[in-house]
């Protein structure tokens, strides 16, 4: 695993930072230690009627100095440490989504919406608590392990070989025996949480099916019963947490009746005043406060492991479709797509979607590609999309294979699709969103071509105006100009119809595909419909039944040579 990748680089390029932060942790923890230090000094001083007055006011000042300094440590190093975070976090944020934005439409197959979004928004967090709940506070422990033994050295090797023995078990052993026992449980309940993040996104995105099917009631017994087992799994962690908080208490009880029969006999023995023996009890209290809670964080290692490898997996993935793509330096004027003995199925499944398609299109070539309801025609353009890879066989652009065309996919296709997605912003931006430097002349051009810009001038806010969620400002057609205006503001040589007319009366879908046809002169059309009407533009026909091409053409050819292609079209025609 690379985990390194993920949590060095970051300690790198902040060192000094970390190192800022460690010194005001270890200020905090020792402004505690000195405080109760020199108040149990203080108290023991003052019931002795000491000789001097200065011997109860210098501690006095002392106490409220190391109270006043543990508040400003404290405070300083939580500001230090959560700036340091938030900025090791937009670095991750924005790495993860540098490499996913390329190819998280490609992608759909191999990582689903609820996976994807488990990475970006949990795992990516997790990383932020590794930082701040794990490595900060384990590593500030280890060094007040090490101070706190040396120091009692001073005092005594015994006890501090004593007191390093009982830190020993709370700073290094039970914090490794916890993270070893928590890590089957938590890859468990990992596995089972990231089923529910799936469950939830997926009624999320087909809540109204849910809801006109009646079914609701089923959804959520099946989702609280999901709830119930992931509250049983976190119920067993709680549990031995407590036990694991139990046995840490009990040692620090031991150390504090160490530091007071160790204490009592260095009095005796002369080497301490009196009043230090309350001194070194009440310095257990802070210290154990800093060191229990190591057991805490580096349990919570198999969780941030997890995470670690579910970024590394996505990104490795990722670098390897990066790696083998060969960016172009520019778009040609010519594009051409082949497809040769393709075929295509789904993960395990024994059947074919597609089997032994074989087809060309040249640059400026229009083709349709007609069939029932899963013929396998979107399939087809989502092979030519490069969304899924083919099972066997290749497709080309140019003589190259599409995988090594991936990234240059803006550059050379755009697709209108039947349901086009319009931002809650304003026109203008929602057209920018396919050319981002375009100038105001070139998106007029555009809205001229598709023949929507008097109607949005005549608007009071004119392309300012918001389009709403969805474009619900716009009619069914007037949405799907703006989408074809976008395509043409992205100019590609290709452009892919995925049944853009679905849903439209039949008016509308005449003059829609009118204003395709003339915008799109010149540019490679591939498109995929139900509909006959429009098929006389078309430059070849291809019919599509269980994933194979049965029938292709010229409108006029099989009009005059297929009688089931030439009543199709009679049927569809719709009436003038």
């Amino acid at each position: 695993m690379k985990y390194r990748d993920w949590i060095l680089p970051y300690v790198k390029q902040y060192k000094y930072r970390l190192s800022g932060i460690l010194l005001l942790s270890l200020l905090t923890i020792g402004s505690a230690c000195a405080l109760l230090f020199t108040s149990g000094y203080l108290i023991s001083k003052s019931s002795l009627r000491p000789d001097n007055i200065l011997l109860v006011y210098v501690p006095i000042v002392l106490v409220r100095t190391f109270g006043i300094g543990r508040s400003v440590f404290r405070y300083s190093e939580r500001l230090v440490s959560h700036d340091w975070i938030l900025r090791v976090l937009a670095n991750m944020r924005s790495r993860l989504y540098q490499l996913i934005e390329p190819h998280i439409i490609r992608d759909s197959v191999q990582f689903k919406t609820g996976e994807v979004l488990g990475v970006l928004a949990e795992d990516i967090e997790a990383l932020q608590d590794l930082y701040l709940r794990t490595i900060l506070p384990a590593a500030a422990a280890i060094l007040i392990y090490i101070f706190s033994v040396i120091a009692l050295g001073y005092f005594s090797a015994s006890f501090a070989i004593l007191m390093a023995v009982y830190l020993f078990i709370l700073v290094i052993a039970m914090p490794l025996f916890s993270m070893l026992h928590v890590r089957a449980a938590h890859q468990a309940y990992k596995q089972q949480k990231d089923t529910l993040y799936q469950h939830v996104t997926d009624a999320v995105l087909g809540i109204s099916d849910w809801i006109l099917s009646g079914q609701k009631k089923r959804f959520f017994q099946s989702y609280a019963k999901l709830e119930e087992s992931l509250d049983k799994k976190e119920g067993h962690t709680k549990e031995w947490t407590y036990y694991r908080e139990f046995i840490a208490q009990i040692i620090v009880a031991a150390m504090i009746v160490t530091a007071i029969v160790f204490s009592s006999l260095l009095f005796q023995q002369h080497q301490i005043p009196g009043v230090f023996i309350a001194a070194f009890v009440l310095v257990i209290f802070p210290l154990s406060e800093a060191v229990v809670p190591v057991a805490n964080a580096l349990e919570k290692w198999p969780r941030y492991e997890e995470s670690l490898k579910r970024i590394i997996e996505l990104e490795n993935m990722l670098l390897v479709e990066e790696t083998a793509s060969q960016p172009l330096e520019c778009v040609p004027d010519a594009v051409s797509i082949k497809a040769e003995n393709l075929s295509f199925k789904y993960g395990d499944s024994d059947k074919d979607v597609l089997q032994d398609i074989t087809l060309s299109v040249k640059q400026g070539k229009k083709i349709a590609i007609i069939g029932k309801s899963g013929a396998g025609k979107t399939t087809l353009l989502k092979l030519f999309q490069g969304i899924a890879s083919p099972t066997k066989g290749t497709i080309t652009i140019n003589e190259i294979p599409i995988d090594l065309m991936k990234n240059d996919f803006p550059k050379l296709i755009s697709v209108l699709n039947q349901n086009p997605y319009l931002f809650n912003t304003s026109v203008a931006n929602n057209l920018l969103l396919a050319k981002e430097d375009a100038t105001t002349e070139e998106v007029y051009s555009v809205m001229k071509q598709v023949k929507l810009h008097e109607l949005i001038k005549s608007l009071p806010e004119g392309y300012q105006t918001s389009m709403e969620e969805t474009g619900q400002r716009f009619s069914g057609g007037e949405r799907h100009r703006i989408a074809l205006a976008r395509i043409l503001l992205q100019n590609t040589p290709i452009v892919m119809l995925d049944e853009p007319t679905v849903g439209l009366d039949s008016i509308t879908e005449r003059a829609l595909l009118a204003t395709i046809f003339e915008t799109l002169k010149g540019k490679t059309l591939i498109w995929i419909t139900h509909h006959l009407v429009g098929m006389e533009q078309m430059d070849e026909i291809l019919f599509m039944q269980n994933g194979q091409i049965t029938m292709r053409g010229t409108h006029q050819e099989l009009l005059e040579s297929n009688e089931h292609y030439r009543k199709l079209y009679e049927l569809d025609r719709p009436s003038i």
